[in-house]
């Protein structure tokens, strides 16, 4: 393939994410893409923002971009990409280099760097929605309050660079002595629901965290809406210990937690609440509104095994 004809691919690159993963594959993964046939340009982040500035300012210039670090990274080059017209939007590929990577499971990309490599440069992108939450900011996976909802951004980085994965459980197991209940009314189009709730989730994942989890038949990243999910406040320890065990092993009652599909909601607190939006502080607000933008973004990820088995079984039909 000549240089004229490659493909120019933008690697956006946070050498901190995780156990700093990136940055000892970085030259395997550079040299894969150019192996491949595609021109690839790399770029290092240097402090909370620069993805997002760096995705609006060269996305436009590139065939494909990909984001080389955790759940915050993506949502930055996600959230630069959404400045820039649809049409100008390149499709996105994710190297996940985090500590949890919720998004990265729910689309099924590889947790091994080389493998997951192979997922942008062997696949084409698929529509995924993005969420917008309260008109300010945008976000990939979850916007959620109450209890465990601080637990992605008040993990200290060095105990998930040590311990990964269980550092979230701990500060979750933290969470639970602190569980205060908000007064909540919640709007959707088809639905309003008040009460008292010690967990929302507004979600486009199949976790958080590792806190709780979804059954996969349940989310769909490209139908236009999001996963509520809403739990309200025990009236006893036993109740407390039950609630967490539906959470953890995703049996919802109808009692305690709840679950919806909608493509918006409105929710009105009495006093201000501290949000989480895709594992960062979202500010703390009496009123909030979150939109699903559907289709916004295509990512690349890799096709199904059911699908790809029947696409195999048309192609023997037709010889």
């Amino acid at each position: 393939m000549s240089d004229q004809a490659r493909e120019k691919v933008l690697f956006i690159v946070n050498p901190k994410s995780g156990k700093m993963i990136m940055k000892k594959k970085l030259f395997e993964v550079v040299k894969l893409f150019s192996d491949s046939g595609f021109e690839p340009t790399v770029l290092m982040t240097q402090k909370r923002g620069d993805a997002s500035i760096i995705a609006k300012e060269h996305g436009p210039r590139f065939d494909r971009i990909v984001s080389c670090g955790g759940d915050g990274t993506l949502n930055e080059v996600v959230t630069g990409l959404m400045e820039l017209p649809k049409e100008a939007r390149p499709p996105l590929g994710f190297i996940p280099a985090g500590t949890t990577n919720d998004l990265a499971s729910t689309l099924g990309i590889p947790t091994k760097t080389i493998e997951a490599a192979k997922t942008v440069i062997e696949n084409k992108p698929i529509p995924n929605d993005v969420g917008f939450f309260n008109n300010t900011r945008y976000f990939n996976y979850i916007a959620s309050c109450g209890a465990f909802a601080a637990t992605s951004y008040s993990t200290p980085q060095g105990l998930k660079n040590t311990i990964g994965h269980s550092a979230y459980i701990l500060e979750g197991i933290k969470d639970v002595t602190k569980i205060r209940s908000m007064n909540m009314k919640l709007e959707m189009p088809d639905k309003t629901i008040e009460g008292k709730f010690i967990f929302v989730a507004i979600t486009n994942a199949l976790s958080m965290g590792g806190v709780y989890k979804l059954k996969p038949e349940t989310v769909n990243l490209q139908d236009g809406e999001f996963e509520v999910l809403l739990v309200r406040k025990p009236s006893n320890p036993a109740q407390t210990v039950s609630m967490l065990h539906q959470l953890t092993r995703h049996k919802y009652d109808k009692d305690h937690v709840h679950f919806y599909h909608t493509p918006s909601i409105k929710i009105t607190a009495d006093k201000p609440i501290k949000w989480t939006v895709d594992g960062e502080f979202g500010g703390e607000l009496d009123s909030v509104t979150v939109k699903n933008m559907h289709g916004a973004i295509s990512i690349f990820k890799p096709v199904p095994k059911i699908a790809m088995a029947e696409k195999e079984k048309s192609l023997m039909i037709e010889k």
